[in-house]
């Protein structure tokens, strides 16, 4: 990583900051080494271009002490290595940066015009390297979530708001999404992860299953349906109205089987929500099918739910990430969170969790 200055570019090697720069009279570092790291792997021919962090030290606790002495004692080095360390940056920079006598050590006019610049540059550093420790210590960064709506309402509130109480400088934001409307989301960049089902195959999203739920109907009483509790074959539900989701619901998609009848796969009322089907279900307008946990969301838990067969269909829910992605701290605990949560939440009828939740 390098910051660029008037043609000065200041990398940074093995040298592990461990303390807080400070700024006052004196400018004061605490190292962690096994070494002294100003006295080994010195290039006494420097190159230019090579200015590292340690030059810029050297030369701004010399120019503030005015003594050599001294300022060998504050950087914990030798006063020959911090000699050289300082030849080295002059040799790079082509002028002289001190006066040096038997009686003084002070600061050339360049020296002094370069003041400011190298101690900007260690104040930008140092507040880059503490922003970078709170990113990775998530006291400080963002995280967006997309999930279809049975998985929102279900499975995410109440981690998320231990989450938010206990990390209350990440930025959190969540989006309810049909399954196309995550996958969209999650290739945009616009959420770091996604928790749905998958709406189109796609080369670009990782895909780890989390549960799979069970399709059933669900009907408002008084119907013919509430004659039993046994589950309902397919071909029974040619002798109702069916209520089904719109086409950008994956849903509908699954739904093409030849197994299931015309009036499921091609419904002559649609919604694109499940509120307005819980309203149009409960006014006794028709059916509908619908997943397992999906029937446990309101407005859609007032109703009655029966699981179909012949043949038995399943919803595939997971997570979802972009190939490759590596999550932010903040993300990835949030993640952990929902995933150790899941267990307990998913323990219903007709949910299976997959393998890897049990």
């Amino acid at each position: 990583m390098g910051l660029r200055s008037l043609g000065v570019t200041i990398s940074i090697g093995s040298e592990h900051l461990i303390g807080q720069i400070q700024y006052s009279h004196e400018l004061i570092y605490s190292i962690e080494r096994s070494t002294d790291p100003w006295e080994h792997d010195i290039d006494t021919h420097l190159k230019p271009g090579k200015v590292s962090v340690r030059h810029l030290r050297s030369f701004v606790v010399a120019a503030k002490t005015g003594n050599l002495t001294k300022a060998s004692r504050i950087l914990c080095v030798s006063q020959s290595a911090l000699s050289l360390t300082i030849a080295q940056l002059e040799a790079d920079l082509g002028l002289k940066l001190f006066d040096r006598s038997t009686r003084s050590f002070t600061a050339t006019a360049a020296g002094a015009e370069f003041m400011p610049v190298a101690e900007r540059l260690l104040k930008d550093m140092e507040r880059a390297l503490l922003s970078m420790r709170a990113l990775g210590n998530v006291e400080r960064g963002s995280v967006g979530l997309a999930a279809v709506p049975s998985v929102m309402t279900l499975l995410i509130p109440a981690t998320v708001a231990r989450f938010i109480q206990d990390r209350p400088n990440i930025n959190v934001y969540l989006r309810e999404e049909n399954a196309e409307g995550v996958q969209r989301r999650l290739l945009a960049g616009d959420v770091a992860f996604g928790i749905s089902n998958i709406w189109q195959e796609d080369a670009q999203i990782d895909f780890q299953p989390l549960f799979q739920d069970r399709y059933g109907v669900m009907y408002a009483s008084p119907s013919a349906l509430d004659e039993s509790d046994d589950p309902v074959r397919w071909r029974e539900l040619d002798k109702f109205r069916v209520i089904g989701f719109s086409s950008d619901w994956g849903l509908q998609t699954r739904l093409q089987s030849r197994n299931i009848p015309e009036g499921v796969r091609r419904p002559r009322y649609e919604v694109s929500n499940t509120t307005t089907m819980a309203a149009l279900i409960s006014e006794g307008a028709g059916v509908s099918v619908v997943s397992a946990l999906g029937a446990r969301r309101p407005p859609l838990d007032g109703l009655n739910f029966r699981p179909l067969v012949e043949p038995v269909m399943m919803r595939t829910v997971g997570v979802m990430r972009r190939k490759g992605q590596i999550l932010s701290p903040a993300a990835a605990e949030l993640l952990a969170r929902l995933l150790e949560a899941m267990p307990a939440q998913l323990s219903v009828p007709n949910v299976i969790l997959a393998p890897g939740l049990r």
